[in-house]
């Protein structure tokens, strides 16, 4: 696997995409993590869905899944204790196989001769996919009972062979590559010798120091889920349990702090923070502080502030700290149960921590929620909704597209009202029958689906675009036409103004009378303030409150470019743009290298467009509290019927 990010041409965001990633990340940037939904996609489902586990093309498809906006990764790591290395590859590879690329095609029989002259490889894609599932799970077949910390996989392989050689073909053969590195068939596996773990961590530092300095820098996460190889003598077959278990080299935190401790944020950070936020969140100034509607604080001796269920802010984690990933444990075979979890405690966090995986999800097969959403009629009461970490995967009824002709609309209506709900969506499917590698396209589609902000083709920009008074179109609406979406108006004009509830982030309450957005604060009741939307669940209490109050399809947001074009900011029409100071004077904004803020105000750079929208509406008060739903039947749609 190539140590460089470098995804394809057309993988990285281009407008009007280009900043609304950007834009949403500076949104939520006081928000506490645990609150801001985020697209995660299973590894093994985008990259290796036809059992080929190759270094350059794994690499491609990591940085094309990094480009198109996923930040969440579930990784699936197998042990082979004969090279004593965590490998991406389900079965062992024996260490008598270069790492070098070989003066000629060779092969290594096991119990069979050799091939001379095999130019390709047997391994034909219709047996790969009758081995396995479209829809992912983790390829290791377990024995024994399932434990608290070790979970029973959902599918197994055939033990057919793949070869269209029959009998004859070798059990082991290193196959030519385009590469440095051989290609090995082990049954109906073909991989490299060097996918390892190291390699991974190694794009990951990559990816981290091309971002470090940029608007691009966001949080990467990481699920890791741990396999015992399977036997070279038998590689459909269970893998056996390990006789020789990790040492503290090959331990995974010491993988991952090799070359990213310093952008590790982990357990350990996580309880000192905690412990005195005095001398943490505290400690910084307001900008990069957690909002503290969204948990829990108790004051103890000497006045120290501490609480129990707090998470730090982006802001806080980037910006202060330079933290950029963290790690958590996913399912754990019961052959690997016997891993040195103790010696990681500090690094990774325990299963369940940093993402709480909902069961209870139903939608319907054109992708409308049923059940399980985040959300609550105004009525209700707020306290009892919560929706830290939420988290969702396959659904068992609903119909993925993983054929090249199936329909991809009905997932990225899904998509998108999960991201509404509150909820964090995970792919663990592979789209259309290709990987993110060959075609990222179906990939891209599902992480812009998660986009919540701007309408489509939104925020223009009118500057000399023949319209009068351009220079005022400076400033965000809501409209509830546009499913609760952003559109760009003149600021001198008179909408209601959207006012969110002091201490309650999904309390939301529209003007009893149209202002212009100048004065648009001066109209909110007491104990409201002016605001725009943070997350994706906060939007949606908007525009529930917004179709609630009856009086108009539009309401000012506290969202403008008034300082600089495009330069979009919160804090009302006098707020000014922090990379005036950095950044030569332009027009176009949206041209200029942004660096990372480092003052006070947060600034939002957003240009966007979404195909797909949802209008879930709901409520939820902030900390983390248990979880109350509303799930009595009604439907959270996300475009029209």
């Amino acid at each position: 696997m190539s140590e460089n990010f470098s995804p394809a041409a057309g993988a990285e965001p281009q407008p009007p995409y280009t900043t609304v990633f950007l834009s949403q990340r500076d949104l939520g940037l006081r928000v506490p993590i645990n609150y801001v939904t985020t697209p995660g996609v299973s590894f093994s489902a985008a990259c290796f869905p036809f059992l080929r586990y190759e270094d350059d093309n794994s690499a491609d498809c990591l940085s094309n899944l990094l480009a198109s906006g996923f930040r969440r990764f579930e990784i699936d790591l197998y042990w082979d204790e004969g090279r004593n290395v965590w490998s991406f590859c389900p079965v062992q590879i024996p260490s008598s196989v270069p790492n070098t690329e070989p003066a000629s095609t060779t092969t290594l029989g096991v119990g069979s001769s050799s091939i001379a002259g095999l130019t390709s490889l047997a391994l034909t894609s219709s047996a790969v996919t009758s081995s396995g599932t479209a829809r992912v799970s983790a390829r290791q077949v377990t024995s024994g009972t399932d434990t608290e910390s070790a979970a029973t996989p959902t599918s197994t392989l055939s033990t057919t062979s793949a070869s269209s050689l029959g009998e004859t073909l070798p059990s082991i053969a290193v196959l030519p590559n385009t590469s440095n590195e051989p290609l090995i068939q082990i049954g109906p596996f073909v991989c490299t010798s060097t996918i390892n773990l190291s390699t991974l961590t190694s794009q990951l530092y990559n990816y981290i120091q091309n971002t470090q300095n940029t608007l691009s820098a966001s949080l990467v996460y990481v699920t890791i889920n741990l396999h015992a190889a399977a036997s070279t003598l038998a590689p459909a077959s269970p893998a056996p349990s390990p006789s020789t278990l990790p040492t503290l080299p090959n331990y995974i935190g010491t993988q991952f702090t090799g070359n990213l401790s310093s952008y590790l944020y982990t357990p350990s950070n996580l309880r000192s923070d905690r412990a005195n936020l005095n001398g943490s969140w505290y400690q910084v100034s307001e900008e990069y502080r957690p909002v503290s509607d969204y948990y829990f604080t108790e004051t103890i001796e000497n006045d120290i502030v501490v609480t129990g269920d707090g998470w730090p802010s982006e802001s806080y984690m980037e910006f202060q700290k330079g933290r950029r990933l963290l790690l958590g444990w996913g399912h754990i075979d019961p052959q690997i149960a016997g891993y040195n979890f103790t010696a990681d405690a500090g690094l990774i966090f325990p299963n369940g921590y940093i993402q709480d995986l909902q069961t209870d999800i139903n939608a319907t097969g054109e992708g409308k929620v049923t059940q399980g959403c985040f959300l609550r009629k105004s009525t209700d009461d707020l306290s009892q909704v919560n929706s830290s970490w939420a988290m969702t995967s396959d659904l068992s009824s609903f119909p993925y597209p993983t054929s090249s002709t199936s329909d991809l609309f009905p997932l990225l209506n899904l998509t998108s009202n999960e991201t509404n709900c509150g909820i964090s969506p995970l792919l663990n499917a592979t789209l259309l029958n290709v990987t993110a590698r060959d075609n990222f396209i179906p990939y891209q589609n599902y992480s812009y689906a998660a986009i919540w902000s701007w309408a489509l083709g939104e925020p223009k920009s009118y500057n000399n675009s023949g319209v009068d008074n351009s220079s005022l179109y400076r400033c965000a609406t809501a409209n509830i036409d546009l499913l609760g979406r952003w559109v760009v108006a003149d600021c001198s004009q008179k909408y209601y103004a959207a006012c969110r509830a002091q201490g309650q982030p999904y309390n939301w309450t529209i003007t009893t009378y149209p202002i212009s957005y100048t004065y648009a604060d001066q109209a909110c009741q007491d104990g409201y303030t002016f605001a725009a939307p943070r997350t994706a669940l906060e939007n949606t209490y908007l525009n529930q409150a917004m179709r609630d109050s009856h009086r108009d399809n539009s309401a000012w947001v506290d969202f403008n470019s008034l300082d600089v074009n495009m330069c979009w900011t919160v804090g009302g029409p006098n707020a000014t743009c922090p990379y005036t100071d950095t950044l030569a004077q332009e027009d176009d904004f949206r041209k200029r290298v942004i660096l990372v803020p480092t003052v006070a105000a947060v600034i939002v750079l957003i240009i966007t467009a979404l195909t797909i929208f949802a209008k879930a509406v709901g409520n939820k008060k902030s900390t983390r509290r248990r979880k109350r739903r509303a799930d009595n039947g009604f439907i959270y749609e996300g475009v029209p019927s």
